[in-house]
């Protein structure tokens, strides 16, 4: 096959896509009833799917991706599964609408990059996240150990331990669990929706350990090590953050200088022009 040819025609029905969709918004502009019918048929369609989806499994892994990735906190709660990829899918035809004009690669590349970028965005969300919820995790740990060192019921401990914790996301997954610890709901469901709602393994290792705790009673030990290990991927996030800081300082110190020689350099040039000149 001819890929002038296909470029061609990709870019045609990118084209014809830019008119119909001017032309659409033109219309509903002068049409509210319109607009209220689609959006109708639209929430029609996206809980139609949902219904559908939520007896998939491709539906339900990927629902516990958005939770375990914080979707909901830093996107909003209207994220579902339907509408994330929806999203993902105009983005990405918004890019190869726009750049495939240009080039039919530039538009498949603008279509990849701008169709997975609310997924990039959520995992380097969530990764920062768990570098903040490190020092309050440190927190946690040790709160729980000294309570049960006193004699605290494990769950009475957890349930007081999000008092301590400043960051939203983490604090707000401890009100909830302490809540459900407060209802007196099942205990072992409680932790794992807490620990469905994070991708962090010190997360994980803190429900294992409650876990033991409530199964065998020791935990310190456990919760002592954890702490440690907390404490130390703190030292080496901060490391890493130092390292970083440190090569943007060289690189503006470099920055700097290049521009002083060039200035300088600039100004003898200049000068021994106008004395040649002068000569």
């Amino acid at each position: 096959m001819n890929l002038s040819y296909l470029s061609g025609g990709v870019k045609a029905m990118a084209l014809l896509c830019g008119i119909l969709t001017l032309f659409l918004i033109n219309s509903l502009r002068r049409d509210e009833g319109s607009v209220k019918r689609m959006l109708h048929t639209y929430r029609e369609l996206s809980g139609l799917v949902k219904t559908k989806g939520l007896n998939s499994n491709l539906y339900r892994r990927m629902d516990g991706w958005l939770k375990r990735n914080g979707a909901s906190f830093h996107y909003g709660e209207w994220v579902d599964p339907v509408r994330f990829v929806t999203l993902s899918l105009l983005l990405g035809l918004a890019g190869l609408g726009t750049l495939t004009t240009v080039s039919l690669l530039y538009g498949g590349t603008a279509f990849l990059v701008l169709g997975s970028l609310p997924a990039i965005l959520l995992l380097y969300f969530n990764k920062q996240d768990n570098e903040r919820q490190l020092s309050e995790l440190k927190l946690v740990y040790h709160a729980l150990e000294i309570q049960i060192k006193a004699g605290v019921y494990v769950t009475d401990a957890l349930a007081e331990c999000y008092g301590s914790v400043r960051e939203k996301r983490l604090r707000q997954a401890l009100l909830d669990l302490a809540g459900d610890i407060v209802m007196k709901a099942d205990v072992y469901e409680s932790l794992d929706r807490f620990q469905s709602k994070f991708e962090n393994k010190y997360v994980d290792s803190l429900c294992i350990i409650i876990l033991q705790a409530l199964e065998s009673g020791q935990a310190v030990e456990l919760l002592r090590d954890i702490s440690e290990q907390i404490k130390d991927m703190e030292e080496s996030v901060l490391a890493r953050k130092k390292g970083a800081l440190d090569r943007k300082l060289t690189f503006c110190q470099l920055g700097v200088l290049t521009v002083v020689l060039g200035l300088a350099l600039y100004a003898c040039v200049t000068y021994m022009f106008g004395a040649a000149v002068m000569f």
